[in-house]
Order: C-alpha cells, then structure tokens, then sequence
C-alpha cells in the first residue's frame, strides 16, 4: 500500500530556506541545532529527508483543501447554533462572500506553497548533485513530480483570481488560469510516470492524469488514462495523519472541533436509503439552544483517519460518466461494481441526476463535491458568490503582478 505519512520534522521551512547568519563573526562553531544550512542539504545522504518533507506538506495541504473546498461547495455548512462553531472566516466560505484576507484560505494558499516549492525545489537539487544510488534517485524524481503535479491539480481546481476563474501563481509570477495550470499539472505527471517504482504507482498516476483531463474538460483523452488507472483491488492513494499532524477534517469538521456539520442533501440521501451510512456516516449533536439537531461527519472518526486522494471507485465513476448516454449498460454495471464494495445494492437503472448523486456519496469529504458543482452547472450559491477560494491578499499584496 502506499501512503504517505504526515512526519515530525523540526521547521519544516528550514529544510529549505534556513542560512546561518553568524558566520561573518563567529568561526569554527557547528551549525545550531534546530536549523540545516541549505549548503548541508545538497548531499545524496539529505535527498531521502528532503523527499519526506515534501510528503509532509502534501498531508498537511491535502486535508486544508478538503475541509475548505467542502465548505464552499454544498457537502458542509455553518451554523454559529453549532457547539464550538466560532470561526468567521469559514462561516463566510460557506456563503462563498470571501474577503481575500480571509486567514483560514490564507493558511491553505501558505501550506500549498510551499508544497510546489519543496516539489520543485527537490528536483532541482537533484539535478546540482551527482547522486550514486539510482534508487534514492529515481524515488525522489517521482515524488518531486508527483506532488508537484498534485500542487498545480490543487491550484488549478480550488484557487481563484475571481469568483468563477480559477487558477494560481507560482514564484510570484503572473497568474495561471486552471486550464494551464492543469497543463503543467499533466507535464509533471507524466514526467513521474518515467520514474515509478511499481505497477501501482502507475495506476495512481494514471487516475490522477484521467481526472484532470476531466476537470479540464478534455474527455476525449479521459479513458486512455483512466483504462490504464487503478482496479478494483487497489488500495488508495491516501494522505496519512497522526497525533502530531492531525486530520484537519476531524479537527475542525468532526469530533475534534465541529466548525461545519452536514448539509441537508447529505442528510437526505442517508433518509432515503440507511445503507448509505457507509459512505455517509454520521452522528448527531444537539445545538447550543439544546433543541436544534445537526449531523456531524464521522467518516474521519479520529485525527489519525486517512483521506482519500485518488480510488479506484472513482477510477470506475470516472469511466461510467463516459459512457452514461453512449453506453448505458456498462456504466450502470461501473456503478453498481462501486456499491458492491461497500455490499450496497445494485441500482436497476441510471440516469445523469442520479450518477450524480452517486459521485456525490462515492466521493463524500474528499474535496469533489466543490469541482463537480462547477463541471455539472449545480453549484448552489447566487451567482456572483466565490465559486473558487481566492487567491489571497498576501499574495496580491507582494506580487508585482497583481
């Protein structure tokens, strides 16, 4: 299986960016113990804690990007009669009126940063040093590629210079609209896949390349991926979370801290078939006036919970959506191979509203909902609300571009 892990690291920040600055009058002394000379990590022995690094980020970006890409889109909502929901800044994500100095995207915009940064800036010091081991090698090629592909995905499809364009920037360089920054998304992914060490690690590849073209709108070139992505079997691609690095979904949308709870459509869908508990599991809690019930998510039941980037249910969803009105049977049968692995029962028919609804439960809390408002024209706010997070006012601010 593989995942990667949210690790300890000591300044994250200084794995890159940290210099001494006492060298001009104090000789002969070790560097201190908290922070690496970025000279000291251009050596085969670093590549490996590097790697690990830009896989920390990764988990640390993923779930920021899920809880608030959730709350724009329609899977949560706030509500301040909710126990311990306080925050503004995601009260006004869920009515998409975001002000660019909202702190809880800017956060996310931060973490995803430096996600592309350290991608980035892995490969480049690969490509200074002669590295002996081809195995250290190839492995720390495919992460930097890999997850400086996912970094570019994330921006492309939840990042906006406007209300409805989205896009981002990289090195504060001008902005790059989503259907080029999905472009270098596809260039870095297909660069990984030169670099994969398993069958697996194409797969995945593979799924995450079938989703872009999707997201971009490029359907023509979506089964060629997808027919080579993940099969049923595969484990998924995940984010790992731990005590010390925990699932921000849990944190701040579940048993941690319930900022959001559940909306109503969710609600329903589990009123209208209690099987569906499995992929929309729920709990209730009682409102601070002590009359109101909400549902809360407990699909992520503990900060260590995993989240899903990249399945091969959605891999089968993706190549359904294809074939819904040139071959009905087959994507009935896609679907209903994706119930039967949570022992659901097969559905006897299938129409777009509901492999709709079917993407939506399939895909519940791993940040598609937000994506598939916009691609199927049901996005649920008035027209002129942020249908993308905002680029932020620190980025504006010290960007000569903007």
């Amino acid at each position: 299986m593989k995942k990667y892990h949210s690790i300890l690291t000591i300044l994250i920040l200084s794995l890159f960016m940290m210099w001494s600055a006492c060298d001009d009058f104090v000789q002969d002394v070790e560097p201190i113990f908290d922070e690496v000379p970025d000279d000291a990590l251009n050596d085969e022995e670093q590549i490996p804690f590097l790697s690990d690094g830009v896989k920390q980020r990764f988990a640390t970006t993923h779930d920021n990007v899920v809880i608030l890409s959730e709350g724009l889109g329609d899977a949560f909502f706030f509500d301040s009669n909710v126990p311990n929901a306080t925050f503004p800044t995601f009260r006004d994500i869920d009515e998409g009126d975001i002000t660019l100095d909202n702190n809880s995207v800017d956060g996310m915009f931060l973490d995803l940063g430096e996600l592309r940064f350290f991608a980035d800036d892995l490969l480049r010091r690969i490509n200074e040093i002669e590295i002996s081991d081809s195995e250290v090698e190839r492995e720390a090629r495919f992460t930097g590629n890999l997850f400086g592909g996912i970094a570019r995905y994330f921006f492309a499809t939840y990042m906006g210079l406007n209300p409805e364009e989205g896009g981002g920037v990289i090195d504060n360089g001008p902005f790059i609209p989503s259907s080029e920054m999905y472009d270098l998304a596809l260039e870095k992914l297909q660069q990984a896949l030169t670099h994969v060490g398993s069958d697996y690690e194409t797969r995945v590849i593979n799924s995450l390349i079938a989703r872009i073209h999707l997201y971009a709108g490029n359907t023509g070139s979506v089964r060629q991926f997808a027919e080579q992505g993940l099969v049923e079997g595969d484990d998924p691609f995940q984010s790992l979370h731990s005590t010390e690095s925990t699932n921000l979904v849990w944190q701040q949308g579940g048993r941690g801290r319930t900022q959001y709870v559940v909306s109503q459509r969710f609600i329903d869908f589990v009123i209208a078939d209690s099987a569906e508990t499995v992929r929309i599991p729920l709990e209730p809690i009682t409102g601070n006036d002590g009359v109101t019930v909400f549902q809360r998510q407990i699909k992520y039941p503990s900060e260590r919970t995993p989240i899903d980037l990249i399945s091969w249910q959605e891999n089968e969803l993706m190549l359904a959506e294809l074939e819904l009105d040139s071959d009905n049977a087959s994507a009935l049968a896609r679907v209903n191979r994706v119930r039967a692995s949570h022992e659901l029962a097969p559905l006897d028919a299938l129409d777009r509203q509901t492999f709709i609804d079917e993407r939506a439960k399939e895909l519940f809390l791993t940040g598609a909902e937000l994506p598939d408002q916009r691609r199927f024209g049901t996005f649920h706010l008035p027209a002129g609300r942020w249908q993308f997070l905002p680029i932020t006012e620190r980025e504006r601010n010290i960007n000569p571009n903007f």
